[in-house]
């Protein structure tokens, strides 16, 4: 096929970068682009989206490549990288930054921290910030400052004709809603966004292990404790076979993160690589950023818990893992909300479950292909089992197994959605497996 009018970095399975650029984060993943381009600025987007329509060719959008299910990539299609754009600039006396849509968390971190700021962002330090911020995005800044989202002032996109525009609360104000929360490769490109920043210091880093003996008092103390807890922190949770972690951000000190945490302090088990550190905010970032380990291959989702889970039901949900494959890949997580998200109203941005407790994370992770279908059968017992126990999925940890996946993921602002999509997207440019219709 003729690649005239393509701009940028043009990748194509006859160079020999190929072979590792088309792999995502999942390495389950194994798809085959038509092509790849790495663009350089907003006209290298423009000149690729109207390449697709001149030549019938489906695009693909990708910066990170964290997608679960590999929505930012396909076999003979086009995939719009926007790695190459990652400038970060920080405008200290309006205490907001503007970041280009490839940037990825760890730099976006390390220059804020720079000037003294804190960015309310995800955990994992290579996911990249337009995956993360358009799907809601939670992090363990989440229940202090909202979600990422709930940070974004304006974006700028490239849209189904090639044409820059400015979505904010005042221009293009229903594409700009659509886009906090249900924004991920639905309605354009988007280039670049304006968040606020928030000067801090000190925080209190949380991370506590313990063996596998406390699973079940650990998860209804969770439960409990998430009630009424200060909403200056965050945790993030797991166990599988072999124990728990807890990690966590408090916006505060060690000696009150202590008197927060002591129920869990108490539990039996606890080992001794556990700490509570007051600490800078790119130390705690940087502590639980090494918690992730190299790219490998992958299933995980995420349901919304409303209500609280029954003895019984945490039962089952231990015995799932104690008979799950393999000695410690299987998990279930818990990650909190509440707080300042809660705080925003459901109609203020796309992102639907407000009210929801916290997220619970089924993932299986494996080495060799082969064990692929055994790993993936988990998940979906456990999915099956925990679905009627909760309210939605999180579009972030999208599952491509999911029926009515767009009522699973934006509740009843999907109907709002659809005609969003069809105010912008009229001929379904922007598509994929689970993306919205007109």
């Amino acid at each position: 096929m003729n690649l005239h009018g393509l701009t940028g970095k043009v990748i194509t399975p006859f160079n020999k970068e190929y072979a590792i650029l088309r792999l995502e984060y999942n390495l389950d993943i194994n798809k085959f682009p038509l092509a790849i381009v790495y663009c350089y600025d907003p006209t290298d987007v423009s000149n690729a989206i109207k390449w697709c329509r001149s030549n019938h060719v489906e695009i693909r959008i990708r910066t990170g490549g964290h997608n679960y299910e590999g929505y930012s990539t396909d076999t003979a299609v086009l995939v719009i990288d926007t790695t190459y754009m990652n400038k970060i600039d920080i405008d200290t006396k309006r205490n907001i930054v503007k970041i280009q849509a490839g940037a990825r968390l760890e730099s976006i971190y390390s220059k804020l921290a720079q000037k003294g700021y804190a960015f309310v962002g995800g955990t994992c330090p290579s996911v990249g910030i337009s995956g993360l911020v358009l799907g809601g995005g939670i992090g363990l800044s989440g229940r202090n400052f909202g979600l990422v989202t709930d940070n974004l002032l304006e974006i700028q996109m490239i849209n189904d004709k090639g044409n820059l525009i400015t979505a904010n609360k005042c221009t293009n104000s229903e594409l700009f809603w659509a886009c906090m929360g249900a924004g991920g490769g639905n309605f354009g490109v988007v280039v670049s966004y304006i968040f606020k920043v928030y000067k801090v210091d000190k925080i209190t880093v949380i991370q506590l292990r313990w063996n596998e003996v406390s699973r079940n008092k650990f998860f209804e103390l969770w439960q409990s404790w998430l009630r009424t807890a200060d909403r200056r922190i965050s945790c993030f949770a797991g166990f599988n076979k072999e124990g728990i972690y807890l990690n966590g951000f408090f916006y505060g000190t060690k000696s009150e993160a202590e008197e927060i945490l002591k129920s869990f302090l108490l539990l039996p088990g606890l080992l001794k690589s556990s700490s509570i550190k007051y600490v800078s905010f790119i130390d705690a970032v940087r502590a639980i950023g090494s918690f992730y380990g190299p790219p490998d291959r992958f299933k995980a989702t995420g349901r919304f818990v409303y209500r609280t889970l029954s003895e019984i039901n945490i039962k089952n949900l231990i015995e799932y893992v104690d008979n799950s494959p393999g000695k410690d890949n299987c998990y279930i997580r818990l990650y909190s909300l509440g707080g300042a998200i809660k705080e925003v109203s459901s109609n203020c941005s796309a992102y639907y479950y407000r009210n929801a407790k916290y997220i619970i994370g089924i993932t299986a992770d494996w080495e060799k292909d082969d064990d692929a279908k055994l790993y993936k059968d988990w998940v979906s017992e456990v999915f099956q089992y925990v679905k009627p126990l909760t309210n939605g999925s999180y579009v972030n940890f999208p599952y491509a197994e999911l029926e009515n996946y767009g009522y699973e993921y934006y509740g009843k602002n999907y109907q709002k959605l659809k005609k969003v999509k069809t105010l912008y997207d009229p001929d379904n440019i922007f598509k994929f497996q689970q993306s919205i219709k007109p």
